[in-house]
C-alpha cells in the first residue's frame, strides 16, 4: 500500500510539471486518440477487416445474377454446352448434393450489340431431382453431353452404387451398378472428336480395395440413333489400401492407356487393352491388363510420406499422343512440401524438389494440378493461400523464381485456366475471387456481391466470340444465396477513389486495388502499430536498462566486456542488419519486435551506464552498502528506481523508432503479410504500382505513420524536461 501511495505521489507530480508542456500534451493527446481508434475499430469502422468491394464496383464487366430457393445449401455450378468445348454456354446449373435438387438456367445472348457489353441473360430455370443418397455429379462433353449421378446403396460390406448416366437435358438414359461406395474418383477423360473417331470417355471410381474402370465409345455414324458401347472393368488390390484418385491415361499413344493407381505400398500402373475393329479402328472392347509398373515412394533411398486424398496426382497436361512425351509425369506431393515425378511410360522418378519455395515458411501442399505450361501446386502458408507454377521438366519454379503468388484465405478451388484468355480464375476460403495471369500474378482481386461468395468459383464458359470481343464467364453461389455470373474478359478499375459505387458502397478514403476500404484499413492497422511499437520500446529498454546498470556498477571486466558489446551493437550497419534479421527469421509481427529489441538496446545501455556510474557514488548507496545490501539488491532496489525516468524517456522514443521499423521493413518485403498494418499498406501500394496514381492510398498510412511517430516523439521531448530541470521554461 506503501508503495501503491508513493508512486500516486510520484505520478501526480510528475504530471504536473509534464501538462505544462503545450508540445506534451499535443503528443499525448494524439497517442490517446489513435488509441481509441485501436479499441473501438471493431465497433466504428465502416467495414470488417476482412472487407473487399464487391465485383460490381472494381471490376467493369458483364455480370448477371437471379435469385435462388431459399433454406438450400447450394453446393456447386457448372456451365452447360450441348456440344463439344467450343460450342457456346448455353446453360448454367446449380445443384446440391445435400437436397439432391439441381436447377438448370438457360444462358443466352443478350440484345447489346452496339455497345462493348457482351451481355448475358438468364432464362426461366428448370428443377430436377436428383436420385436418392447422390453424392457425385459430374457433367461430360463427349460425341454429345451426358451427366454421371453417382448414388449409393445400403450400408456396410454390401454397400452397392450406381452410376446414372443422363443426357443434355437430364433426360435419364441407362445405370451401371458398382460394387462398392466409391471414395475416390479419377479424372474424367474425353478423347472424342469429329476427326478421332476411335475416342471414348473413361472414368474410374474406387474404394479402399477396388477401382471399378468405365469407358464408354462413341456410336457409330454409320448407324445414327444408336447410342455408344460402355465397357466396364473391376482392379482390386486385397493387400494394399487406395490413398488417393486414380488415374486414367487415356488416347491413342503410342505406348498404349494406362490406369495409375496411388496406393499405401506405392504407385502402380496397370495398362488398357484396347481391342479394335479390324476394318474401322473403332474400339470394340476395353480391358485392364497386368501391372506394367511400380515405384514406391522414396528419394534417394529415404523413403517421404505422400499426400493422400482427392488431389495428391496429377497427369500431367496436355493429353497429347507421342509429340508430348517428353512432359508425361506422375506427380506425388509429400506432406513436407516437396514433388516427386515420375515418368508416366517406365514409372522411373524424373525429378524431386526441395522445398518449393525455401524463403517461405511453414508451407504445406493441399493439392497438385495441370495447365498447359506449368504442374500448379496449391498450398498455405500461415494464414494465406500459395499458388505456385512448377517446370514440369525440372521441378523448379517458374519464371526464375517468380512464378507464385499469395492470397488471403486458402484456395477452395482449384486453379482454373482459360484458355485464349491466358489466366486463371480461383477462390478462397474466405469468398474472394482472383484472377491471374498466365505468370500467375493477380491482376483482379474481388467478391461477389453481397461481401463475398458462399461456394467456390467455377468456370462457365463462353457465351459469345467476335474478333477480340469474347464472353468467358464465371460463377458463384453468394452468400446471400444467389447466383452471380460475370465475364473474365471486365476492366479491373481498382484502387477506387473516394465515393459511393454501383452496390450502395460508399468509400470515405477509397479502396486498395484488392478493394480492401482504405479508412478500415488504416483503423485497424493502428492496432498492429501500437503492439508494435509499446512491446519492442519495452523488451528493448529493459534490455538496455539492466545491461546499463550491471556496467556501470560493475566498472572492472564485467563492464568493460558488456561496453565492448554494446560498441559491436552500436557499430553495426542497423537496416542492414535488420533486414538480414527480418529474412532469415520470416515475416511476422513477433519477429520484427524480437529483431528490433535485439539490436536498439545499445544507445540506452550507454546513457543508462552514464547515470548509474554518477549514482553509485551517492550517500544512499554508501548507506546501504554499509547496511549490507548485496549487489543486486543495491543495483535494481537503490540504483534501479532513480534511472527508471532516463527508461521512460528512451522508451517513448523507441517506440517512435519500432514503428518507423516495422514501416520500412514492410515497405521492403519483410513485413508480415499477415497483418494489417500501415507498413504494409504502402508495401501493396507499391507492388502494384499505383503510388503515383493514387494519393488516397498513398497518404493515410503515410500521414498515420508521422502523427503517431511524432507524438510519441513529442512526449518524449516533453518528459525529458521533467528528467532535466534546467530543459524547462522559466
Amino acid at each position: 500500500m506503501r508503495t501503491v501511495k508513493r508512486l500516486f505521489v510520484a505520478f501526480r507530480n510528475t504530471w504536473k510539471i509534464y501538462r505544462r508542456s503545450f508540445t506534451g500534451v499535443t503528443g499525448l493527446g494524439i497517442v490517446l486518440g489513435f488509441l481509441v481508434i485501436a479499441i473501438t475499430a471493431p465497433w466504428t469502422a465502416p467495414y470488417d477487416a476482412d472487407f473487399k468491394a464487391p465485383a460490381i464496383d472494381i471490376f467493369i464487366a458483364d455480370y448477371a445474377t437471379r435469385d435462388l430457393p431459399p433454406e438450400v445449401n447450394w453446393s456447386l455450378v457448372k456451365g452447360l454446352t450441348s456440344g463439344g468445348r467450343s460450342n457456346p454456354l448455353e446453360g448454367v446449373m446449380v445443384y446440391s448434393i445435400d437436397d439432391g435438387t439441381v436447377i438448370d438456367f438457360p444462358i443466352t445472348r443478350g440484345t447489346g450489340e452496339e455497345t462493348e457489353a457482351i451481355g448475358i441473360e438468364i432464362g426461366s430455370p428448370t428443377t430436377i431431382n436428383l436420385p436418392p443418397h447422390a453424392t457425385y455429379l459430374e457433367y461430360a462433353h463427349f460425341y454429345r453431353s451426358f451427366f454421371f449421378v453417382l448414388s449409393a446403396d445400403g450400408e456396410g460390406e454390401n454397400a452397392t452404387s450406381t452410376l446414372y448416366e443422363y443426357d443434355y437435358d437430364f433426360i435419364y438414359l441407362r445405370e451401371h451398378e458398382i460394387p462398392f461406395v466409391p471414395l475416390y474418383s479419377s479424372n474424367l477423360w474425353n478423347g472424342f472428336s469429329p476427326l478421332y473417331q476411335v475416342g471414348r470417355l473413361a472414368i474410374a471410381f474406387a474404394d479402399e480395395h477396388n477401382v471399378w474402370l468405365f469407358n464408354k465409345r462413341p456410336p457409330d455414324i454409320t448407324e445414327p440413333g444408336i447410342d455408344g458401347v460402355a465397357f466396364t472393368n473391376n482392379l482390386t488390390f486385397p493387400n494394399a489400401t487406395i490413398v488417393g484418385n486414380p488415374l486414367v491415361v487415356d488416347g491413342d499413344f503410342e505406348n498404349g492407356s494406362m490406369l495409375i493407381v496411388p496406393t499405401d505400398e506405392g504407385i502402380k500402373a496397370f495398362g488398357l487393352n484396347l481391342t479394335r475393329s479390324v476394318l474401322t479402328a473403332k474400339v470394340i472392347d476395353v480391358s485392364i491388363e497386368g501391372l506394367m509398373w511400380e515405384n514406391n515412394y522414396t528419394i534417394d533411398g529415404e523413403k517421404f510420406e505422400p499426400l493422400s486424398g482427392q488431389d495428391m496426382m496429377i497427369f500431367q497436361y496436355p493429353y497429347q499422343p507421342t509429340t508430348a512425351l517428353g512432359k508425361e509425369s506422375v506427380a506425388v506431393a509429400t506432406i513436407d512440401g516437396r514433388v516427386a515425378a515420375y515418368d508416366r511410360v517406365t514409372g522411373n522418378m524424373t525429378w524431386w524438389s526441395m522445398p518449393i519455395l525455401p524463403g517461405i515458411r511453414d508451407f504445406d501442399i493441399t493439392s497438385l494440378h495441370s495447365s498447359p505450361d506449368n504442374m500448379i501446386i496449391v498450398g498455405t502458408t500461415g494464414e494465406r493461400g500459395l499458388i505456385v507454377g512448377i517446370d514440369p521438366q525440372t521441378g523448379r519454379v517458374g519464371g526464375n523464381n517468380t512464378l507464385f503468388s499469395t492470397v488471403e484465405g486458402y484456395l477452395n478451388s482449384p486453379p482454373q485456366y482459360v484458355i485464349g484468355q491466358y489466366r486463371y480464375v480461383f477462390s478462397t476460403d474466405r469468398g474472394t475471387i482472383y484472377l491471374a495471369t498466365h505468370e500467375l500474378q493477380i491482376n483482379a482481386t474481388f467478391s461477389a456481391p453481397g461481401g463475398g461468395a458462399a461456394t467456390p468459383v467455377s468456370f462457365l464458359g463462353n457465351i459469345y466470340i467476335e474478333g477480340s470481343r469474347a464472353g468467358n464467364y464465371f460463377g458463384v453461389i453468394t452468400e446471400e444465396g444467389s447466383l452471380f455470373v460475370e465475364t473474365l474478359t471486365g476492366v479491373n478499375i481498382a484502387p477506387l477513389p473516394p465515393g459511393t459505387y454501383p452496390s450502395g458502397n460508399y468509400y470515405p478514403l477509397g479502396t486498395d486495388y484488392e478493394g480492401h476500404d482504405i479508412l478500415t484499413q488504416v483503423m485497424f492497422g493502428t492496432r498492429a502499430e501500437l503492439l508494435v511499437g509499446v512491446v519492442a520500446a519495452f523488451f528493448s529498454v529493459v534490455i538496455g536498462t539492466i545491461v546499463g546498470l550491471v556496467a556501470g556498477f560493475y566498472s572492472g571486466l564485467i563492464g568493460e566486456l558488456l561496453m565492448r558489446a554494446t560498441d559491436v551493437m552500436l557499430s553495426l550497419p542497423y537496416l542492414v542488419i535488420m533486414l538480414l534479421f527480418a529474412a532469415a527469421f520470416g515475416p511476422s509481427l513477433f519477429n520484427i519486435i524480437i529483431i528490433f529489441a535485439i539490436l536498439s538496446w545499445a544507445g540506452i545501455a550507454r546513457v543508462i551506464r552514464s547515470v548509474t556510474l554518477s549514482k553509485r557514488k551517492r550517500a544512499f548507496v554508501d548507506a546501504a552498502t554499509v547496511a549490507g545490501a548485496s549487489d543486486m539488491r543495491l543495483i535494481f532496489r537503490h540504483i534501479g528506481p532513480n534511472v527508471l525516468p532516463y527508461t521512460f524517456l528512451y522508451m517513448t522514443f523507441n517506440i517512435s523508432g519500432a514503428i518507423i521499423t516495422e514501416a520500412i521493413l514492410a515497405f521492403l518485403g519483410f513485413g508480415d503479410p499477415n497483418a494489417i498494418t500501415w507498413g504494409m499498406m504502402l508495401q501493396f501500394l507499391q507492388i502494384s504500382g499505383h503510388s503515383l496514381d493514387a494519393p488516397w492510398w498513398l497518404l493515410p498510412p503515410g500521414i498515420a505513420i508521422t502523427l503517431l511517430s511524432l507524438s510519441f516523439y513529442l512526449i518524449g521531448r516533453a518528459f525529458d524536461e521533467v528528467v532535466n530541470p534546467r530543459l524547462r521554461r522559466r
